[in-house]
């Protein structure tokens, strides 16, 4: 077996007293480069060209529209990312179909390239199904670059600021009364089980056209968040309008919420109207949170300049993947505006929304969403524990997920 000059030098470092050849010196920084060095460069110096871009819809607990993507490449390596905007499903999988013409035969590394190459080329379709497939492709094109590079996307986006990543609850009262007392029981059964935070939408169905909230409505939220404060006076209370209410109704809530201290309240008004919202918010303390319709890191330019919000809710799966994640934040960051992502969908999107958050500064919490994750543990290269509390940052290759041909025959929706 050869020698290696390395080995020598570190032998010879091992003695006393330590002494080196200008030869042996040399002959180490001539040596080839140990074997985990040369493999690591040769995954990064390979091209990457893409084969294929293929949508999938698969089920996940009682979920069938969970819209994913693949990207396969010429070196046998894939990718997946998520689209996932209920209902729309089959517009996305048109669009991501439409778009796989504009990818194959180019470069994976080149992401920023192709993230501006589908806006610019499809720029008369704006809208949420474009959107989606663009998030569902810039996933699948980051968790490549990770594979390729043999590390986790967070170091790939600058690494970890945050080690763990806090959540809240996701409609965990379920169907009890609608009282102080149920919920005051309810609460503390939920951070009996570790949750720190929770959210739901008190308000029920969409009210009628004028967007007018009933007084007995109100009355009754108030009793109920009442009960959730009197049990965890710590317990960040996140409170979900789905933009249903007038700015009239809207005030009549905020001013309902006050004496609570909630964590935030969720877009009382339609997100649409900037000024709105502006208005809104400069008449509270609570802090307002919007952002998971709003696509692009443009769309989120007004709504920082007029200070209509002070949490941000853009959803990995909708506004433009990894990419414009990460642009949202850093604007959101240059107005001291923290990061909440938006995250009902599925488990593709939920690991790229923990790379993102690990990665950004302002990250504030996210949203637990899909409760059903007994199918995770099959996904997730780590395995998936459920938690009420916090969750850790996957540190497989990529986005830590994949989707095995076992998994697509079992769960893809035909």
């Amino acid at each position: 077996m050869r020698k290696s000059p390395i080995r020598e030098i570190i032998v010879a470092m091992n003695r006393q007293p330590l002494r080196l050849s200008r030869r042996s010196i040399l002959a180490a920084m001539a040596a080839p480069l140990p074997s985990a060095f040369a493999q690591a460069r040769a995954r990064v110096d390979t091209p990457l060209k893409i084969r294929s871009v293929e949508p999938f819809v698969v089920r996940i607990g009682r979920r069938r529209d969970i819209v994913c993507c693949r990207v396969r490449t010429e070196d046998g390596l894939h990718g997946w990312g998520e689209g996932t905007t209920p209902p729309t499903v089959a517009a996305v999988v048109a669009q991501i179909k439409s778009m796989a013409p504009l990818l194959v035969g180019q470069s994976a590394w080149d992401i920023e390239r192709h993230w501006r190459k589908m806006y610019t080329v499809e720029e008369n379709t704006l809208g949420g199904t474009l959107f989606a497939a663009i998030s569902a492709i810039d996933i699948a094109l980051w968790y490549l670059a990770g594979k390729a590079a043999g590390l986790p996307v967070y170091k790939l986006l600058g690494g970890k600021i945050h080690d763990r990543i806090r959540i809240y609850t996701s409609y965990r009262w379920g169907n009890i009364p609608r009282t102080r007392d149920a919920y005051f029981q309810r609460t503390r059964e939920l951070m009996a089980e570790g949750a720190t935070a929770g959210k739901w939408d008190p308000f029920g169905e969409y009210p009628g056209p004028e967007r007018q909230l009933p007084s007995a409505t109100l009355n009754e939220v108030r009793e109920m968040v009442r009960g959730v404060r009197e049990a965890g006076p710590n317990f960040d209370i996140c409170v979900e309008a789905h933009g249903k209410f007038n700015i009239a109704s809207a005030g009549r809530i905020v001013k309902m919420l006050e004496p609570f201290d909630p964590f935030f309240l969720e877009e009382p008004v339609p997100p649409e109207n900037v000024d709105a919202m502006a208005a809104l918010q400069a008449s509270t303390n609570i802090p307002i949170a919007t952002g998971e319709g709003l696509q692009s890191h443009f769309n989120f330019r007004e709504t920082l300049a007029k200070r209509s919000a002070r949490i941000l809710q853009p959803d990995t799966a909708r506004t433009g993947g990894i990419t414009a994640m990460k642009k949202i934040a850093a604007m959101a960051d240059a107005h001291y505006v923290t990061v909440a992502p938006h995250n009902p969908n599925g488990p593709v999107c939920t690991a790229a929304s923990l790379h993102v958050a690990a990665s950004i500064p302002n990250f504030l919490i996210m949203e637990e969403g899909n409760r059903e994750t007994q199918q995770y543990g099959a996904i997730f290269a780590d395995g998936w524990r459920t938690r009420s509390d916090y969750w850790p940052v996957p540190e497989a290759p990529g986005t830590g997920v994949d989707l095995s041909d076992a998994f697509l025959r079992e769960y893809a929706v035909k």
